[in-house]
């Protein structure tokens, strides 16, 4: 069984594994290229002797030239997040959808192979082979989502939904497209919404300050977040302790900005921000997150295909 399903699905997880291995040797040998001119540059050193030094820090001029040789990477790094979704789209969504279409199951059940075996040797090789595939890139230190298993986790999530849609849906093309419209509905929410939240915000809060503008010193806040903290948002307190972006009121009538916003309510400045000894917890608690969408995709499949299909 797992030879037939081998055969069935060769080309496209021949595709998906060159696609991850030629991406992360080319990670690797990026990064070691990259690491090499971070200390031959000096800019490694001065990183340690100073490590919160931003562009305009004694580290500055290193870090913008280091940034301007390795900016052509950038849309590189940020096309990794397609990978998965393409995992998703390609692999997972035809995968029992071209099945039930090419009718090719019968063949499969004419021979005492029962659909449980089926299902299962199917997804067993299939999602396998998808998670060996994003395991490649496992290491690579770019950023959040491509860092420790969140990325495993996100990889397997879209193969799942794909083929959880498929499943449903029976239909090729209708199964790609829901399967990409819930893969990023997906993404955007816990992105956007519940990653800023896995723990509570650290929230700092100082008085509004004089000034000439209404930045009311909102760009002067009492602590100096390290390179790796997560700010979230910064700006004004309403009369209501709200957050809000920016100051409404009506200036043309006050003395200054600063009585202009006291005269609207504003209590104060605030800035909310992830501190960065929380990355691993929250890389796990994402990680989860996903896994159990997994799960219950991958679950969904083979009950639908035991009990439902024909």
């Amino acid at each position: 069984m797992i030879w037939l399903t081998w055969r069935q699905h060769r080309s496209e997880g021949l595709l998906a594994l060159g696609v991850f291995v030629v991406a992360g040797g080319f990670l690797l040998i990026s990064g070691i290229n990259m690491a090499h001119t971070l200390q031959d540059s000096g800019l490694g050193a001065c990183l340690a002797q100073h490590p919160d030094s931003g562009t305009k820090g004694p580290c500055g001029p290193l870090g913008t030239l280091f940034l301007n040789q390795y900016a052509p990477f950038i849309p590189f790094a940020a096309a990794l997040l397609v990978l998965p979704i393409l995992l998703g789209v390609m692999v997972g969504a035809p995968l029992v959808a071209r099945e039930y279409e090419q009718r090719t199951r019968l063949l499969v059940w004419m021979q005492s192979v029962s659909r449980t075996r089926w299902v299962t040797a199917t997804l067993a090789l299939v999602v396998g082979a998808g998670v060996l595939a994003a395991g490649v890139l496992f290491a690579n230190p770019v950023a959040f989502d491509f860092t420790g298993p969140v990325f495993i986790a996100s990889s397997l999530m879209c193969l799942a939904v794909g083929i959880a849609v498929g499943a449903l849906t029976r239909r090729t093309v209708l199964a790609i497209f829901l399967t990409l419209a819930l893969i990023v509905a997906i993404r955007v929410i816990v992105e956007f919404n519940l990653r800023p939240n896995y723990q509570p915000q650290v929230v700092v809060t100082w008085p509004l300050a004089q000034g000439d503008n209404l930045s009311l010193g909102s760009d002067n806040p009492p602590i100096t977040l390290g390179r790796e903290d997560w700010q979230i948002s910064s700006g004004f307190l309403d009369a209501q302790g709200n957050r809000t972006n920016s100051i409404r009121c009506n200036l043309a009538a006050a003395q200054s900005p600063l009585q202009c916003a006291r005269d609207a309510g504003y209590r104060g400045n605030y800035l909310a921000y992830q501190p960065a000894d929380r990355f691993w917890t929250f890389q796990w608690i994402e990680t989860s997150i996903y896994l159990a969408i997994s799960l219950l995709a991958l679950g969904v499949t083979v009950w639908w295909v035991r009990r439902r299909l024909a």
